[in-house]
């Protein structure tokens, strides 16, 4: 059995890695380790490891970092953290390869310590574009670390494929997040009241928004405006989860919790709602309203309408159900009307999948056991006309 340590630092990477996880512990070739860092082991963010201990499963190391901070220099004290106990882990744990997911700080931090070990590098969900984010930056270098690339859309191949990649090393599988929301299937409003305790009988709107890390506005301008544009909601309850812990979240949720203690009839504030519950609020929402990438993933594949506010998005393959807005009060209350159509709702419903049919966490272990890993380490470039 070949040991592949599968890292996770957030709630949302690691409900996407659910669907590998599961496909890894059918394998007959391939095992997992999972390796669990970042805001799972803070409590100040909801000390998610619980989440993943509720699955049934274990962390086979932990990587803590400090997050004392959200400033810049706090998140590269914890990217030196992950990186140094990342390392201390992929040792003990005597893997031949490691996993990592996306964009995220500490997914840099947790790829660089693999190099040094020679341990190739298994990239899900490059090729992305996100023009108003740091993770921009941070995925295409996680990209050109990576030895195997696994993307959610034949476009985002293509911009690997671009980048020098080998082309027999990067396979399109589609998106974890639609094996997810296959796998724990549609809610109504319903079965999320228990979580929200507000009447959700009339519907409601489901809410998160990031700091956009390369905005010109600073995080409080920004959160401030997209209230603003969120005060139009009078009419249901909006169910809110708070922002990754990216620099200058801090503002974002000081903001949403004066918000949402302004509002205690319609508006619930959450750490987080978990893989299930989240996908279950997603599909039983009217609108998803916010700058996280579900909005442009699960959102649609549910066939729920959703409003993407500002560039933090910007460059993601996006099905007509979403609907871009800028970052401005009336745009923002503009397009929530938009959305809120019969319409609109019957549109999203009847758009066609762009990404995935639900077996992507398959297909990934599939193409991993037949893959000689051993001989990864060594990449080539391939240079294009």
């Amino acid at each position: 059995m070949r040991r592949i340590g599968v890292f996770t630092g957030t709630r949302a990477e690691y409900g996407l890695l659910r669907p590998v996880l599961e496909a890894l512990e059918r394998s007959s070739g391939v095992e997992p380790r999972l390796i669990v860092g970042g805001t799972h082991l803070s409590q100040r963010h909801g000390a998610t490891l619980r989440d993943i201990e509720a699955d049934g499963r274990g962390a086979d190391a932990r990587v803590v970092a400090p997050l004392a901070g959200d400033d810049g220099r706090s998140v590269a004290a914890d990217m030196a953290a992950t990186l140094a106990g990342a390392a201390e882990a992929y040792v003990a744990l005597g893997l031949d390869a490691v996993m990592v997911l996306g964009d995220r700080t500490e997914v840099l931090a947790a790829a660089a310590a693999a190099v040094p070990l020679r341990l190739p590098i298994l990239h899900l969900e490059g090729g992305h574009r996100t023009a108003g984010a740091v993770d921009d930056a941070i995925r295409h270098a996680v990209t050109k670390l990576a030895a195997l690339h696994f993307t959610s859309a034949e476009p985002y191949r293509r911009r690997i494929l671009q980048m020098g990649e080998a082309p027999e090393r990067v396979f399109t599988v589609g998106s974890t997040a639609i094996d997810n929301l296959l796998a724990f299937g549609k809610s109504t409003p319903a079965d999320i009241q228990p979580l929200a305790g507000l009447d959700l009988s009339n519907g409601f709107l489901l809410s998160t928004f990031h700091p956009e890390t390369l905005g010109e506005r600073t995080p409080a301008d920004q959160i401030e405006v997209f209230l603003r544009g969120l005060t139009s909601v009078t009419d249901r309850p909006i169910l809110i989860t708070q922002p990754n812990a990216d620099a200058g979240a801090g503002r974002v949720r000081a903001a949403l919790a004066a918000f949402a203690d302004a509002r205690p009839n319609q508006v619930r504030l959450v750490e987080s709602l978990g893989a299930r519950g989240y996908a279950a609020a997603l599909t039983a929402c009217d609108v998803v309203v916010g700058n996280s990438s579900s909005g442009v993933t699960e959102a649609p594949a549910a066939g729920v309408p959703s409003v993407n506010v500002g560039a933090r998005q910007e460059g993601r393959v996006k099905p007509p159900s979403v609907i871009d807005c800028a970052l401005d009060p009336e745009a923002i209350r503009a397009a929530l009307t938009r959305a809120l159509t019969p319409e609109a709702k019957a549109a999203a419903r009847a758009q066609p999948a762009v990404l995935g049919d639900g077996r992507a966490g398959a297909r990934i272990v599939e193409i991993l056991e037949q893959t000689d890993l051993a001989d990864l380490a060594r990449k080539p470039f391939v240079d294009r006309d």
